[in-house]
Parts: C-alpha cells; structure tokens; sequence
C-alpha cells in the first residue's frame, strides 16, 4: 500500500476507526438495496451478496464486483476502499451435496481497479476520495449508486448474446 499523507487529523485517531466501520457498513447498506432494487429480474440463484466488516461480494449472473476496506493501521480510520469489478465468478452459490464432493470452480477476469481513500474532520463529513481523481469526492450512497451502475453495465455485457463475426 502507497504511503499517501492525510491532511485530516481526525483519521489518524481511534475515534476515527468506529466512525470507518460504520461508513463502510452504510455503503454495504447502499450496495445491498441497490442491487435489490436494479436487479430484481435476476433470480435469486443467480444473485448473491456476502458481508462480512470489512469486505463485501456482489455477484449478478457472470458479473461481479469486490470492494474491501484496507486499514493502513489498526487504530485509525486510515486506510484505502478497494473496489474491483469482475467478469466471471467470484462467489458461487453452493448448494450443499452431503451425497458427493463437488468441486468449484472460480475463473473470473479484473475489468477494473479503483481506489478510494478517506476524507473526514469529523464523522459528519465523510466522504470517499478517488486516488485516481482527486477532485472526485463521494458520499457512501452515491459511491454505491456508481458501483451498482457499473455492475449493470457489466451484467448487460456479459448477458448480451455474442454475435459470429465473419
């Protein structure tokens, strides 16, 4: 991880690491009602959502998308949101089978990187900040709202029937 300074004191303090858990699971909040709410023709099967307090997997057919909070220290709210969407799968639904083993098999393709940092003098003014442009600026439920327009886009293209060329 780049060392990258922070101009925001409130960060580098303890306080800061409830107030980063809490952020993050508001936009896994966001991230699970956007998907609910864009994807509802998708069955259920084909759809899936895993949280745990500092990643979230959402797979949409043979589309996917990862986003993880990666702490720089264990005491502070610094730290970097990673977000990479997929083609292919990364969380398979898995049907127990006491009868047989089955094996999975997860083959999934980057389409993109990108990373967020935090920005905050207090809880109140959270904001995530793209590293790649840093005038962009974004409250948790609009990052979401990105993210799952991405997804969409991502699941049409994977889902769109490929046409023969000649």
């Amino acid at each position: 991880m780049a060392e990258e300074p922070y101009t925001h004191p409130f960060l580098s303090t303890p306080r800061a690491l409830s107030a980063a858990a809490r952020e993050f699971s508001r936009l896994g909040d966001c991230l699970a009602d956007g998907v609910a709410s864009e994807f509802g023709e998708v069955s259920d099967r084909q759809r899936g959502l895993r949280r745990s307090p500092d990643r979230c997997i959402i797979q949409v057919g043979r589309s996917a998308v990862t986003i993880a909070w990666i702490r720089n220290r264990r005491d502070s709210g610094e730290g970097e949101l990673l977000i990479i969407h997929w083609r292919g799968t990364v969380a398979p639904t898995i049907n127990q089978q006491f009868e047989r083993a089955r094996e999975l098999t997860l083959s999934a393709t980057p389409l993109s990187e990108s990373v967020f940092l935090a920005e905050a003098t207090c809880e109140a003014d959270w904001m995530w900040r793209s590293r790649e442009e840093p005038l962009h600026r974004y409250s948790s439920s609009l990052l979401a709202t990105r993210v799952i327009e991405r997804l969409r886009l991502d699941h049409d293209a994977a889902e769109a029937p490929s046409t023969p060329t000649h």
